[in-house]
């Protein structure tokens, strides 16, 4: 089984971003331009979060249909890529000088995935994102990733994770409104640890196993 690295998305606090290091997460989500999500954060905390986090961390921006304007600002918030979703034009496209990260919605329509060098992965959702729903993984095992970074996202949880890695194979798995905390904004320490445990105790088991070999 394909071991993914790890992607935290909707960040919103200090806390947060404490919680990326903590258990060392590779990729760190942060919204912005999206006032329809309860994760979006102001232009000015979104780039005092990317700033905090780690050079070993990913730091993504999350947005939705963006314009020029709104990507240059983000090229200048320490960003290392740019997650869009919704509409991206070629003006957007080739304006744009951060790697990006295509996303797609799946539903049972066919999807030809948008190519350009600056893509550099997709990242595979349900149908309505942010909603904490699965979708038909079968889906995502049909498309057609065209030797780039798949990313599988939409309704992952530490129940679930690792039956979506056996059956997709993604490079990354990305969790959000599972490690939501329920009375305050921010994430849950527990369900991360618990997230985590799923996604790499596969790993550890491998490493015990090799090491018992070479004793």
């Amino acid at each position: 089984m394909n071991i993914p690295e790890i992607k935290i998305c909707g960040l919103m606090t200090e806390r947060d971003v404490r919680l990326i290091h903590k258990y060392e997460i590779e990729y760190a989500g942060i919204v912005l331009f999206c006032k329809e999500s309860p994760r979006n954060n102001p232009p000015d905390r979104a780039w005092r979060l990317a700033a905090l986090l780690d050079r070993k961390v990913k730091k993504t921006a999350v947005v939705v249909s963006p314009t020029p304007d709104q990507v240059e600002m983000i090229e200048h918030m320490n960003f290392d890529l740019i997650q869009i979703h919704g509409e991206l034009s070629n003006e957007v496209l080739e304006r744009c000088r951060l790697p990006v990260l295509r996303a797609y919605n799946l539903s049972q329509d066919p999807v030809n995935p948008q190519e350009h060098e600056k893509i550099v992965g997709y990242v595979l959702d349900a149908k309505t994102p942010g909603q904490g729903q699965t979708f038909d993984w079968s889906l995502a095992r049909d498309f057609d990733r065209k030797g780039k970074k798949l990313i599988l996202a939409g309704g992952l949880t530490a129940e679930n994770v690792r039956e979506g890695i056996q059956q997709v194979s993604p490079d990354v798995v990305d969790v959000s409104t599972y490690v939501e905390r329920k009375n305050s904004p921010g994430k849950d320490e527990e369900k991360i640890r618990r997230f985590v445990e799923a996604v790499r105790s596969e790993k550890r088991k491998r490493k015990r196993m090799e090491a018992l070999e070479r004793s």
